[in-house]
């Protein structure tokens, strides 16, 4: 079967999904390093009312078992080494919020507004990214 079809019985619960999401604010709270390819280098996204119910929320939709939801915003996908992944989280950090540069902030906000939620096709064994597309994309109420 085409990778494409796959995609398409994600759209029955996604649109569930969205049919009862708000717009909700996101709050920063640091840039951080983990240990594995898809948490290399993240910013934290504060643990509020609004996206932990929207995580909750995406988790029964998919018929996902409730686990400890960690809401962030990736910005690296990598498998590099520790020092890389600080390296490239205090390089991240000085271009965010301008430490060390001529900037007193790059990041104007300290978070966003979620206006829109997108599904994403992502099969874990691309390292590459290619095959990642997007499948839908819906604008909250």
């Amino acid at each position: 079967m085409p990778a494409g079809l796959l995609m398409y019985p994600l759209l029955v619960p996604a649109l569930l999904f969205w049919w009862y999401m708000q717009r909700f604010r996101l709050n920063f709270l640091n840039v951080v390093h983990g240990q594995t390819f898809h948490k290399c280098v993240y910013i934290l996204v504060a643990k509020e009312e609004a996206i932990m119910a929207a995580g909750a929320a995406a988790q029964q939709a998919f018929g996902k078992p409730t686990t400890d939801f960690m809401p962030h915003l990736s910005l690296l996908y990598a498998d590099v080494d520790d020092a890389t992944r600080a390296a490239s989280q205090q390089a991240a950090v000085q271009r965010l919020y301008g430490e060390g540069s001529d900037y007193t902030t790059l990041l104007t906000d300290n978070g966003f507004v979620a206006e829109a939620i997108s599904l994403w096709y992502t099969p874990a064994a691309d390292r590459s990214l290619a095959s990642w597309k997007q499948v839908a994309e819906c604008q909250l109420s």
